[in-house]
């Protein structure tokens, strides 16, 4: 996710084989029913409609499965990107209410809805938890989930903007996973790549309702041609990529444990936390001056973590970064730490 300039987009859509479909206009067009049916074919989801982004994507998802319980309440973890990220969009936009469940620290599991004194409309679970560390929810427990929705009549909404990099975690299939939830979105930016986007998928007559919200919240533009090119482009040369970045991720992460003054997560997608102590200035100070020195950029800056006097940072691991060694990440974490 790396910023890249003009020429980087430009050049991939000149080499594009989707160059010469026709423009799309107000998500209609050749592009857009490529990718929709493209994304309904890995996940096996009966339908699927395109969106300019991911906070508008999931704001009609849960409006549409709120609206047809007459509901609400949404149950969610106060630290996904929906509560923590979006300026609180879904109650000050939508009107939807929240009901938090679950620890700061770690994806919430299926005893904890026990706790739930009202019945929320949907049940959110985003996959991975990213900040909590990228950490996935357990397979058994969404299971769980699943029945106890099924048992309350509660929709399953799958927050799946990473879902491309957990596969590898859970061993099964995308259409596996996407299976349990009623309504799943994933992001054509992160893992895949695109210049921008979102895709929601479901049943045939929720994404037809799905539709009013999509051009409410103001993602139906004139044309996002470069958006969904590059998106195409990332789905064909990206995505078989990722399993690997994920691999790759547990063997850094492994070879950054041995550091002294430092701890890591043990990844469960292509990314992770680093942790360290330390004043936030000086440990960034010295940060710019390695990525300056070394013409390298391994991590984000650090910032303080939750209820604790440790920093931590985020590794992520794609495309972006190939040229990168192993060996010369942990050189650079040990050049800061000494």
């Amino acid at each position: 996710m790396h910023q890249h300039d003009h020429q980087h987009w430009l050049k991939i859509m000149q080499q594009s084989t989707w160059l010469e479909s026709g423009i799309d206009c107000y998500n209609k067009g050749e592009l857009v029913n490529s990718i929709e049916s493209k994304v309904c074919q890995l996940l096996d989801k009966p339908a699927s409609l395109i969106f300019t982004k991911g906070t508008t994507c999931q704001l009609a998802a849960l409006k549409t499965a709120s609206g047809a319980r007459d509901n609400p309440y949404i149950a969610l973890h106060r630290r996904s990107h929906i509560a923590e990220d979006e300026e609180d969009a879904y109650i000050h936009v939508t009107g939807l209410k929240p009901l938090f469940i679950g620890q700061t620290t770690h994806p919430f599991g299926s005893h904890d809805l026990r706790s739930l004194d009202i019945k929320p409309a949907v049940l959110t679970v985003e996959l991975p938890l990213r900040r909590v560390g990228f950490r996935l929810t357990p397979w058994d427990e969404l299971l769980a989930m699943r029945k106890w929705c099924d048992e309350h009549q509660v929709h399953f909404h799958l927050d799946g903007a990473r879902l491309w990099e957990s596969t590898h975690f859970y061993q099964k299939p995308l259409p596996e996973i996407a299976a349990l939830f009623d309504s799943v979105y994933v992001s054509l930016y992160k893992g895949i790549g695109g210049l921008s986007g979102a895709v929601l998928l479901g049943e045939n007559n929720f994404i037809e309702w799905v539709k009013p919200w999509r051009n409410r919240l103001g993602s139906q533009p004139w044309t996002q041609f470069p958006a969904l090119i590059t998106a195409l482009e990332g789905l064909q040369h990206n995505l078989p990529q990722i399993p690997g970045w994920t691999i790759r991720a547990k063997a850094l992460a492994q070879s950054l444990k041995q550091l002294d003054d430092i701890t890591v997560d043990t990844p469960h997608t292509n990314a992770f936390q680093v942790r360290l102590k330390g004043d936030a200035t000086v440990v960034n100070q010295k940060l710019l001056y390695l990525q300056d020195q070394l013409q390298l950029v391994v991590c984000k800056p650090f910032a303080p973590a939750q209820d604790s006097d440790w920093l931590f940072t985020e590794v992520q691991i794609g495309k972006q970064g190939a040229h990168i060694t192993n060996q010369e990440v942990v050189d650079f974490f040990t050049q800061l730490t000494t």
